[in-house]
């Protein structure tokens, strides 16, 4: 399957850049309205029930947010694990098919494992007063001020409220 996925990106990313070259010549914009729209900034929260494997989960998921060019946060509050993610949506559906067929976590017994406890909580095109994540981070708070005060930065003090603070109590 990787090797099928890695097939799709030579075979597609070529087509890109040939279509850049193009253009470039003509001077014209490479982006149609269709992928303007699909490329929109989005943001979109995850709860994950648990991590087995911190170290290499988190490490995995930081080279496909760099891969992809996601910005946000994973978000560890004693064993509450949150993902908040935002940058074109394209990316973010591409993060979700990684997440879902790549074996990221261990079971039980140490053998690898694919994630099948994930949800989403919450998934929009990102608003004009939402501030942007400028890189993505791995953070853990002991308060749940701590963990507040977070989305109150980014802007998102709503979707606290309604998506996370349930699943704290």
């Amino acid at each position: 399957m990787i090797h099928e996925l890695i097939l799709w990106i030579q075979h597609n990313l070529k087509y890109v850049v040939q279509q850049d070259k193009t253009s470039a010549c003509s001077g014209e914009s490479m982006l149609s309205t269709e992928a303007t729209t699909d490329n929109a900034v989005s943001t979109v929260l995850l709860h994950l029930d648990h991590m087995r494997a911190k170290g290499k989960y988190v490490k995995t998921l930081e080279k496909w947010c760099a891969d992809l060019k996601l910005t946000g946060r994973v978000m560890f509050m004693g064993k509450m694990i949150f993902i908040l993610l935002q940058g074109d949506k394209s990316s973010i559906k591409e993060y979700m098919v990684l997440q879902k067929t790549s074996k990221v976590d261990v079971d039980s017994s140490g053998k690898k494992c694919k994630e099948k406890m994930i949800s989403v909580l919450f998934e929009t095109k990102a608003q004009t007063e939402d501030r942007r994540f400028q890189a993505f981070e791995v953070k853990e708070y002991s308060t749940l001020d701590e963990l507040q005060n977070e989305f109150k930065a980014a802007g998102l003090a709503e979707l606290f409220t309604e998506f996370v603070l349930p699943r704290l109590k």
